[in-house]
């Protein structure tokens, strides 16, 4: 695709959140240290505001990386617009405090109270933090406010952080919530970048992916800026787009014109002048958009191939190239599939030998809390071959989980329904777009960069040794330094990767694979 193009490792502009990436701001550096004041004091509320793309969950993700080891926190990312138990269950939840099935608001006010209680005897503090706190009902927030009231006569025992858009304020300002305002002990609203700001973040975000700055030009960037108005999300739309219609076209530079038609494209905001980028521009980015939890890195060998995306479109769009290709005939499959991922996320999490039954719920946040991750990508079957792990795949418009691959037979299941596909049968079916869990390894928080130190560096070390037939090191306190980092590009290498030296979610699935035991796989073990 255009990283090959423009040099680059990777999509910079990817809108999936990377710490690697993070932009701080004026604004973004205040805001944050407005949330470290907040979990810092005693009790009550922090409130943090900001328009939708501004990078609010980011900050908070940044935030959890620095909270203090005396501190315990539940991160509720999509409260639940339901009853207030609904919303007291996933508090205690996210906390690991543990409460019957069937059981009384009262109840899990009392369990809660018990654990605050306890984690302040131990000398520990526990915030709560809501995203998307606006989607809350004025008797929820009422409900958040009650919960301020368990206190010792020294403190409080709950410090509560609100993220929210703009209406949250809104809200705040009703008079049935004025007590609830009045415990507010810090402000904060994010604001967009300014047109400086823009024009860094996007230099910025080209250097994580070693791409030059001058790859953007001055008043291309100064465009972005004006139709983005500043917004980080916005921003990340339309130079993604951007940079593959200057792929598209042939170019080695983002022009101002280039961007017009990349907004146009992705907000609708037609311009004087403007064109249409290609078709095949078009379906390339619809692909890389959908990309939203963890980037797929596709070996060096295995790339996906901009022809087949030019194949599908209408003849009348298609080049004289493409033409000449054979266009796939969908086998007509058995069964029906799943109408969204997240139900085909129960089959798989039942390959794992777990399950969730809350449909309501983001199946990638349970993921994380039993120590697995969520990857999404574009993938070819060699590449699902390749990972040798059970995962989501579009089928003819329909979610499957691919469940298990024998003599050549690909066998894919929806709830109670299992069929067996041929490889050509599947591949013609097979939409391109991948889902899967991986495991994390211990205290894992985000790619390893150098001098990072502490238990995952340990279990890498650990790994490579095994890997290399060597007896594991009894001691801790390894570092990821130059001669670590080669050493996992050297792994990097005998897997097929690309050896980059960065210990991202694929390399760590091959790692994974020396204590494999308790890992689902495509194929059985006495497969080879």
């Amino acid at each position: 695709m255009y990283t090959e193009h423009f040099g680059l490792t990777e999509a910079p502009f990817s809108i999936a959140p990377n710490p690697r990436y993070l932009f701080m701001s004026r604004r973004h550096r205040d805001a944050l240290a407005h949330l470290l004041f907040g979990i810092q004091s005693d009790g009550g509320f922090v409130l943090l505001t900001g328009e939708v793309g501004t990078g609010k969950t980011t900050l908070c993700r940044c935030l959890l990386e620095q909270i203090p080891d005396d501190v315990e926190t539940a991160f509720v990312l999509n409260p639940l617009a339901g009853r207030g138990r609904a919303l007291l269950a996933t508090i205690c939840s996210e906390f690991g405090i543990k409460y019957p099935a069937k059981t009384s608001l009262k109840m899990l006010v009392d369990r809660l109270n018990t654990y605050l209680m306890d984690s302040h005897s131990n000398h520990r503090k526990a915030v709560l933090i809501i995203d998307e706190a606006q989607n809350l009902s004025y008797e929820l927030l009422e409900q958040l406010r009650l919960l301020t009231n368990l206190e010792t006569n020294e403190r409080k025992l709950l410090q509560i952080i609100l993220l929210g858009q703009p209406e949250l304020l809104e809200m705040l300002e009703d008079r049935s919530l004025r007590q609830l305002s009045q415990r507010i002990i810090a402000r904060f609203h994010l604001d967009a970048l300014d047109s400086n700001e823009t024009e860094a973040y996007i230099i910025h975000r080209l250097a994580i992916a070693h791409g030059q700055p001058e790859l953007f030009t001055r008043s291309a960037m100064k465009r972005v800026y004006r139709i983005s108005t500043g917004i980080p999300r916005v921003i990340n739309l339309i130079c993604d787009r951007a940079l593959l219609g200057t792929y598209a076209e042939h170019k080695q530079q983002v022009t101002p014109r280039i961007i017009s038609r990349a907004a146009n494209e992705i907000l609708g905001t037609r311009r004087t002048g403007a064109k249409p980028i290609r078709i095949v521009a078009v379906a390339a980015a619809v692909l890389l958009m959908i990309m939203t939890v963890w980037t797929l890195r596709p070996s060096e060998k295995m790339t996906p191939h901009v022809t087949e995306t030019v194949a599908s479109e209408p003849a009348s769009a298609t080049t004289s190239t493409a033409q000449t290709l054979p266009v796939p005939v969908p086998a007509k499959l058995s069964i029906r599939g799943h109408a969204s991922a997240s139900d085909a996320y129960h089959d798989l999490f039942a390959l794992w030998g777990t399950s969730f039954d809350d449909k309501a719920s983001n199946p990638c946040e349970l993921a994380i809390a039993i120590g697995l991750r969520c990857l999404e990508s574009i993938a070819t079957l060699p590449e699902l071959r390749d990972l040798d792990r059970p995962v989501i795949v579009q089928l003819n418009s329909e979610y499957f989980t691919l469940a298990q691959i024998i003599d050549g037979t690909l066998t894919v299941i929806a709830g109670s329904d299992q069929l067996n596909l041929t490889q050509a049968e599947f591949e013609s079916n097979y939409s391109g777009m991948a889902q899967m869990l991986w495991r994390m390894p211990p205290a894992y928080q985000a790619p390893l960069k150098k001098d990072d130190r502490g238990a995952t560096v340990d279990w890498l070390v650990t790994q490579l040794d095994l890997i290399d037939g060597h007896s594991p090191p009894i001691q801790t306190g390894s570092t990821f330094n130059e001669s670590l980092e080669e050493r996992v590009r050297n792994f990097q290498r005998g897997a097929g990767l690309s050896p980059n030296g960065i210990v991202d979610p694929v390399t760590w699935i091959h790692l994974n694979d020396v204590e494999a035991m308790s890992i689902p796989t495509l194929y059985s073990r006495d497969q080879g």
